[in-house]
């Protein structure tokens, strides 16, 4: 009798064991999958990135819900995730957009410096009830920002109260028109380098409008930078209303205060 009752026991035991070291392996499994890729949401909703690292002016997440899950408001906060101890910034209101693979967080990073970032996002559904994204190991949702952006768009304010504005990175070329620059061209590099060129010379004329000889050699390199932006556009596929446009935008966001037109005024005089 009490060689049966010890192999019972140890029946059970090792079938115990067993149990367990089966869920130890599909916890490893769950652990690599979300190692492997976008991490398994436990939230009621989960929180894709569909273009990061982010290029453009802003960066898009798909929300995804169960069906039949009604949301009344979505709020969101960023934190830069490399300023761990930075203040903490409160949950801003956003309207989903319909995007073609379901509603997308469509958030603007252009105020944003290159670099890593965590989103952090709140759902209330109609019963008024709080969802917060999390997985396994994390509260929030990855994305980047890419370097190729290289500066973030100055304050306003700061920008237009003098001539020559901000320029962080001291290459001749305004913060803001970098930015746009490096937004709208990125994926076209020697038309972003051409018209960089031409943003350079642009904002020299600025410097050289006190100076007739050398506004007019400031007007000639203009007019060379012009010539090859157009150049490079056209080759690039770019058509003449195009290259025509664009060339004016960058002309426009330069010309944006009173003292910034009347040394341009100054330099063609």
């Amino acid at each position: 009798m009490k060689v049966l009752i010890w192999v019972f026991v140890t029946l059970m035991s090792l079938a115990a064991f067993s149990d367990s070291d089966k869920e130890r392996k599909d916890d490893r499994k769950e652990d690599k999958k979300e190692l492997r890729g976008h991490p398994v949401p436990l939230s009621v909703f989960d929180v894709i990135p569909l273009n990061s690292p982010v290029k453009e002016s802003v960066a898009k997440f798909l929300l995804k819900v169960p069906n039949g899950f009604e949301i009344d408001e979505v709020k969101y906060k960023i934190q830069n995730a490399n300023h761990r101890f930075e203040k903490e910034t409160s949950h801003q209101k956003i309207n989903l957009v319909n995007g073609p693979q379901g509603k997308e967080l469509q958030i603007p990073i252009s105020k944003l410096s290159p670099g890593f970032y965590k989103l952090y996002v709140k759902v209330i559904d109609r019963k008024k009830k709080e969802h917060n994204y999390h997985s396994r190991f994390r509260d929030h949702a990855k994305f980047a920002i890419d370097q190729s952006l290289e500066v973030k768009m100055p304050d306003p304010k700061i920008n237009n109260a003098t001539l020559l504005g901000v320029d962080s990175d001291n290459d001749g070329i305004r913060d803001d028109v970098q930015r746009w620059i490096n937004e709208n061209f990125s994926s076209m590099p020697d038309v972003k380098i051409a018209l960089k060129q031409y943003a350079v010379d642009v904002e020299s004329s600025f410097l050289t409008a006190s100076d007739k000889q050398a506004s007019i050699l400031s007007s000639l390199e203009t007019l060379k930078a012009q010539e090859c932006f157009s150049d490079v556009a056209r080759e690039s596929g770019m058509t003449s209303r195009e290259i025509i446009n664009n060339r004016k935008k960058v002309d426009a966001i330069y010309m944006n205060t009173r003292e910034r037109i009347e040394a341009e005024l100054k330099a063609d005089e």
